[in-house]
């Protein structure tokens, strides 16, 4: 087995890969047998790496699935510590863009709100003109339109 470091992105396949519950079985050197939560089990080899998942086998550009990330949490090639000090990292900058996301909602409604009203206003002073068409809005004093 390799000790070779190999620290995956924090991801959402990482994220399950650390959470949930799995069995890992070393049945050859660096050739393990992994059992999800929900029963399936998959062969993983460290050497490739490969997995027979079909998250592994079918879908082109994954060149690591949840269960060889696992397998590397499990023999050490994953420093956890590094992995906890990522996940506080990105947790921290995501609250930082949600915190950010919120204020900018808030600024879209506050402007939606105001054009709201503004709309309003212009739909009463539209009905005023449309009402009042014959009076002197806009002319001298007394003077009508076409009344010269």
């Amino acid at each position: 087995m390799s000790s070779e470091s190999v620290q995956p992105d924090v991801e959402p396949r990482t994220l399950r890969t650390a959470t949930e519950h799995v069995t890992v079985i070393e049945e050859a050197r660096s050739l393990f047998s992994v059992t999800t939560q929900s029963g399936s089990e998959y062969t993983v080899d460290l050497r490739e790496p490969a997995c027979t998942c079909p998250n592994f086998e079918y879908r082109d550009g994954v060149k690591e699935c949840k269960h060889i990330r696992r397998v590397r949490l499990e023999v050490g090639q994953i420093d956890v510590e590094e992995l906890e000090s990522e996940l506080e990292r990105t947790a921290s900058e995501l609250l930082r863009s949600a915190a950010q996301l919120e204020a900018k909602a808030e600024d879209i409604h506050d402007k939606a709100s105001q054009l709201a009203d503004a709309r309003e206003r212009l739909l009463e002073v539209a009905g005023h003109v449309q009402r009042g068409a014959g009076c002197s809005i806009g002319h001298p004093a007394g003077e009508r339109s076409g009344s010269r």
